[in-house]
């Protein structure tokens, strides 16, 4: 590849980090919209503590503290905090399981179903939008974009 291209190509990842960032706040912005709209106050959850309830709701027989660090990667630590939170705020319930007394499982509450639908709704609409765009590709410059995005990827 000539400089001039490795140039622009620098140039649009610089463009699209950028891009990224002010959409994110925007998603940000969204999300709290959605969560508004279905009765619940903007500052009360994270997206982190609507992830986690996401997870509970698919997987209610693996959602204890492991298996949520690990998918969300991140802290056990963090994990606790966000799931103490969501316990004080009626959405999250803690048990354990008869044959496993050690591990804390943890299961959704009405309210926290009804967050883990919105939550889900949200990931829909974003999903949508990435189809539309990845429509407008070849299967070959697909390939080409996967290949690049796990390059990137392996580069962070």
């Amino acid at each position: 590849m000539e400089n001039s291209s490795k140039e622009e190509a620098l140039k649009a990842i610089e463009h699209f980090i950028l891009s990224h960032e002010k959409k994110m706040a925007k998603k940000d912005n969204l999300a709290k919209d959605l969560l508004v709209n279905h009765g619940y106050t903007e500052n009360k959850l994270s997206l982190t503590q609507l992830h986690i309830m996401a997870l509970i709701n698919e997987y209610p027989n693996a959602s204890n503290n492991t298996f949520l660090s690990k998918e969300l990667s991140i802290s056990k630590p963090a994990i606790t905090k966000a799931i103490n939170s969501l316990i004080e705020e009626g959405m999250v319930l803690s048990k354990k399981k008869e044959n496993d007394q050690k591990a804390v499982y943890y299961t959704l509450t009405n309210s926290g179903q009804q967050l883990a639908a919105v939550h889900d709704r949200m990931h829909q609409i974003a999903e949508d939008r990435y189809i539309q765009l990845l429509d407008q590709f070849s299967d070959d410059e697909l390939e080409l974009i996967i290949k690049f995005l796990e390059a990137w990827s392996n580069q962070l």
